[in-house]
């Protein structure tokens, strides 16, 4: 289903590309300027820190290595971060979760762009398909590895990521991209930068298609079965950022967007889903003086979406269920056989409004402090999920400060701590200290404890989803405990940074010690309705126990050669609530839930100014999604080859670059679920610009 307000903001957008007139400023961007490394991050405290000051362990995806990865899509590059886990629901629904195992939807990760949560509040996820955001609009991206809460409160619950898009302050000019491959793959993306006076604009548009994974059988694994898989998608974005400095002490960030995409999700039957999103973003950022500034954050995210789907009649509920007397004899005697007991078309929606005040202060020579307050509304609509017709909102206001002590020259102390207040719900506090010892200029060890909570979304905290007839239930597919508590972590960590300037190495390692409780899962219970005898319960289940060690080690010997690896080893114990039943509670173990091992490696060579081939090759051990009572069947460990090539050639003031992407070069692989079976991709891309 296409809307009227997505097409007149793409033609909006058309018209207002060609009918500008460009006032170029005369900026040059130098070989340091590109290949410089970013050392500094603002992500962990909201303070501007070095990383031997920061108080979490940080990855940073520098634009040298955004150009230079085999990455095809956003959430490729979170492969090169020691502990996250990226993996596929559906070929058009990616999971990226930290350490923790992933579910359909990875809750407890917070994801910003440029300071706006994109965490949405109906599924409390990320839809990573509906951001818009392409690989050339990033200029960097911050990953905070490990609880960020007391930063960004209860989202980064497991980690954050801020995703940096590229100033129109530091581009000029106009960009087309196209790109073919296997698989459905067709993308096309133009993107224009301009400049009125003191204000700078970009404007983007981007379409992309796939048709997704192929339909699995099992014939060639020695399994019987055949999946039907029907889960392509089409994508249509625009988005306005603009950034106006009408004096040097302050500045004003605005951001706009609009998206829509077509896909299906489901497994056996299929069903078709269409997300409608849209989001504006100011920001506004005074500096006072030396050693003050101050900051103002607001923004509104929409995502509505629409499920279709074959629907159930009261005929074919009686045809299809078994259904017992004397409630058959009822339902056939009923003169309207057509009445819908499950509604063919489903729509529902997902509302957060939020506003955000910060201050930092640098007044001290050895101590900085970072205050804010934020209140957040969010509300959502859906008749699947829950049983009255108005939308359920709830809003959270929440404070907190990051306290930075330079004691002396070898120490620095952090100390974070956040306070947050949901609407009918108690408060809670999440905190995080840590001291940093830098032992000398380049070695750096960090000691770090967390104490975090996360609270219950709008969905697991009202979820109350059944369908009936009459007042008489068919089928009770899931409700949310009336007493459901908030998740509770509590981590420890060592984390050391190591800078050997005459190898050209930069290495970084986290030890950690984290302890899950209250998790909050699925359980079932004994329930009776026509067509089933358990009913699914979301409640506090799940209790995990991870430690390990991972690690990343960067080698730039100079701009034409990069070398990246990272390593993450993970033990995990736990276990699940399954079942309440008069027999007794099952138990499942979280044993093999998690990858054991995963390790990644890059390979850049710049061969000359114009021409580069990148390599890289990534491991995973063996696990088993679904957490099992015993040491059950699990999916294979795979490792995946992906190449790149590209060259450009320049005309002036104008460039053409054509690429090729090879993603697993090798076997098919089950990613994450046994019938989603990655093959090899091909994509051969062609982008021209002008400045």
């Amino acid at each position: 289903m296409k809307y009227p307000s997505l097409k007149v903001a793409v033609w909006v957008m058309i018209t207002y590309i060609f009918s500008i007139e460009v006032f170029a400023h005369n900026w040059v961007i130098t070989e340091e300027d590109l290949f410089a490394e970013i050392d500094s991050v603002t992500g962990v405290t909201h303070l501007k820190q070095d990383l031997e000051q920061v108080p979490a362990a940080i990855t940073i995806i520098d634009r040298r290595t955004i150009e230079s990865s085999t990455a095809v899509d956003l959430v490729d590059l979170f492969r090169l971060v020691p502990g996250f886990q990226v993996y596929s629901v559906h070929a058009n629904r990616t999971g990226v979760t930290y350490h923790a195992p992933g579910g359909e939807y990875s809750r407890r990760l917070e994801v910003k762009i440029d300071g706006r949560s994109v965490y949405e509040s109906f599924f409390s996820s990320v839809e990573w398909n509906t951001l818009g955001v392409d690989l050339d609009d990033i200029e960097y991206i911050e990953v905070v590895r490990g609880s960020n809460a007391p930063a960004d409160g209860s989202n980064a619950f497991l980690a954050s990521i801020n995703i940096v898009t590229r100033s129109p302050l530091t581009e000029k000019g106009t960009q087309v991209k196209f790109s073919y491959g296997n698989q459905g793959v067709q993308r096309a993306s133009f993107s224009h930068v301009s400049q009125f006076g003191d204000l700078a604009s970009r404007a983007t548009l981007g379409i992309k298609n796939n048709d997704g994974f192929e339909s699995f059988s099992g014939l060639h694994l020695g399994e019987d079965k055949f999946i039907p898989i029907d889960d392509g998608a089409e994508t249509v974005t625009v988005r306005y950022h603009g950034l106006w400095t009408p004096n040097a002490t302050d500045s004003i960030d605005i951001q706009l967007g609009v998206g829509e995409t077509e896909t299906a999700i489901g497994y056996d039957a299929y069903f078709d889903r269409t997300w409608d999103n849209t989001y504006q973003h100011l920001s506004w950022k005074h500096i006072a003086n030396d050693w003050s500034d101050i900051e103002l954050i607001l923004y509104h995210n929409s995502l509505d979406f629409i499920d279709e789907s074959d629907g159930i009649t009261l005929s074919r509920l009686i045809n299809n269920h078994q259904i017992s007397e004397p409630y058959k004899s009822i339902l056939e005697a009923e003169p309207d056989q057509n009445q819908w007991i499950v509604d063919p078309q489903y729509f529902q929606y997902s509302d957060r409004w939020d506003a955000e005040l910060r201050s930092n202060f640098y007044k001290w020579d050895n101590v900085r402090l970072n205050l804010g307050i934020a209140s957040r509304y969010d509300s959502v609509k859906s008749k699947q999920a829950f049983p009255i017709k108005d939308e359920i909102s709830q809003k959270t206001n929440r404070g907190y400060s990051n306290l930075e002590w330079t004691a002396n020259d070898q120490w620095t102390l952090n100390y974070g701590q956040i306070i947050e207040k949901p609407s009918g719900k108690a408060s809670s506090s999440s905190y995080r200290v840590a001291a940093n010892y830098q032992s000398s200029p380049s070695h750096m060890f960090r000691f770090a404890s967390n104490s975090s909570y996360r609270f219950p979304s709008i969905l697991e905290s009202n979820q109350n989803t059944f369908y009936d007839y009459n007042g008489t239930v068919i089928n009770y597919v899931i409700r949310a405990d009336s007493e459901v508590n908030n998740e509770r972590l509590i981590s420890h960590e060592i984390g050391y940074i190591g800078s050997f300037p005459e190898q050209h190495i930069n290495l970084d390692v986290r030890i950690f010690d984290e302890s899950f409780s209250e998790i909050i899962g699925q359980r079932r219970e004994p329930y009776d309705s026509l067509t089933q005898d358990r009913i699914n319960i979301r409640d506090n289940t799940d209790n995990i126990q991870l430690k390990g060690i991972e690690w990343q080690l960067k080698y730039r010997p100079s701009h034409k050669l990069l070398i990246d690896l990272n390593h993450t080893y993970l033990e995990i114990e736990g276990n699940s609530l399954y079942a309440n039943l008069p027999s007794g509670d099952i138990y499942k173990s979280h044993k093999t839930s998690v990858p054991k091992d995963m390790f990644n490696v890059l390979l850049n060579y710049q061969a000359t100014n114009d021409w580069y081939l990148s390599a890289s090759y990534h491991y995973k051990s063996a696990y088993d999604p679904n957490v099992s009572g015993s040491d059950s069947k699990l999916e294979k460990s795979f490792s995946r080859l992906d190449l790149k090539t590209a060259k450009r050639w320049f005309y002036g003031n104008n460039w053409i670059e054509l690429s090729l992407v090879a993603q697993n070069l090798g076997d098919d692989y089950a990613d994450h679920y046994f019938y989603n079976i990655f093959e090899s991709k091909y994509i051969l891309g062609i982008k021209m610009g002008s400045s």
